[in-house]
């Protein structure tokens, strides 16, 4: 069955089949990795619909032009659609005074007085992504935390390499924290976040604005980060783990080409401008780190919570068992996204307004 032959409404109606079912579509089994079991959506989704007939995920970067990879993912979005049953307003945002800030803008209908503005980097890892990306993610956390979040535009790899994401990412994050108010913050905070390479942006920004002496963000949202591109546990963690880790919707292979494109060549991966995670991390704001049970950068991802807690900063941490990496692509059709995108909300409302340091934990 091809993707582009679906519509978002069957494709729901498919998802509501028991897990059972969707596990026989998808060639029977239970995916398991360290006693952890992979969400029977998720496989139906995996192996049934989005992997060819010679065993390719739809959504790998291997063999394939950017320009098809990219037309891929932004189907794919499209065709995951939105969340049922949430209350949010978008704006495209575009073309603003001389720093030509753009981005997709959205709010609650119901915004809470306190609730910061979020201003989140885009899935995609710095290569293929966009706004559209993350726009069910942010839409569900939006309307749970009942506040605006801010997916700026930033050039992509490899045609712009770092570090033209950072000087995007950090001139959209200085125009946010001048307009909050005006995009939707009441409280006329900023708090800042992002997935994969654009958790990565948002913790250099941080680390750059306390050693510029610079307001700090009212907490950072880092979702499945990737802040040491040196890390040679990635490799080791997906050795281990096999193909239910390692193969979708990103595999290693994957993250290599995206690692690669991102940073170009003769550019050391070790350089803390592109690995924050290698800097010393001190001065911190209070940090969410999220990562999946079914993730390469999960060791990554406890690591870097482990040394923010040592540095004193407010650290909640929480792996989402069932889920793998960039499973906020899934927030629109997969209920088990849903569910842990608002446990997302509440924990990130409650850290901003209650947060007590607390040791990394798991969640199931």
């Amino acid at each position: 069955m091809r993707v582009s032959a679906l519509n978002t409404w069957l494709l729901k109606r498919g998802l509501t089949l028991p897990p059972a079912v969707l596990r026989f579509l998808a060639g029977g089994g239970v995916v398991h990795d360290q006693g952890r079991t992979l969400d029977p959506q998720i496989q139906f989704l995996w192996r049934a619909l989005f992997t060819n007939p010679a065993g390719q995920a739809r959504l790998s970067l291997t063999g394939k032009s950017l320009e098809n990879v990219r037309a891929e993912w932004q189907e794919t979005a499209a065709l995951f659609g939105l969340p049922d049953d949430i209350r949010v307003r978008f704006e495209a945002i575009g073309g603003e005074g001389a720093s030509l800030i753009s981005g997709l803008l959205i709010q609650p209908v119901h915004i809470s007085e306190d609730a910061p503005l979020l201003v989140f980097f885009h899935q995609g890892g710095g290569v293929i992504g966009g706004p559209g990306l993350s726009k069910a993610f942010c839409a569900l956390l939006a309307h749970g935390a009942r506040g605006p979040v801010f997916l700026p535009d930033y050039r992509l790899a490899p045609l712009n390499r770092f570090p033209a994401a950072l000087e995007d990412a950090r001139a959209a994050y200085d125009w946010a924290v001048l307009n909050a108010t005006r995009l939707g913050a009441t409280s006329g905070r900023t708090a800042i976040g992002g997935s994969l390479t654009g958790a990565g942006l948002a913790l250099r920004i941080s680390l750059d604005l306390k050693r510029d002496f610079k307001p700090m963000p009212a907490g950072q949202l880092l979702i499945t980060p990737l802040t040491n591109l040196a890390d040679p546990a990635i490799r080791a963690s997906a050795a281990k783990a096999g193909e239910a880790l390692t193969q979708w919707p990103l595999s290693v292979a994957d993250l290599d080409l995206m690692i690669s494109h991102y940073a170009g060549a003769g550019t050391s991966l070790s350089d803390p401008r592109l690995s924050p995670a290698l800097e010393k991390l001190i001065g911190q704001p209070k940090t969410f780190i999220v990562s999946a049970g079914f993730d390469p950068l999960a060791a990554q991802a406890e690591a870097l919570a482990k040394r923010l807690i040592t540095a004193r900063t407010t650290v909640l941490y929480r792996r989402y068992d069932t889920l793998p990496l960039g499973f906020d692509l899934f927030a629109g059709v997969v209920d088990e996204v849903r569910r842990a995108t608002r446990d997302i909300a509440e924990n990130w409302v409650d850290l901003l307004r209650n947060g007590q340091a607390e040791s990394a934990r798991d969640a199931a």
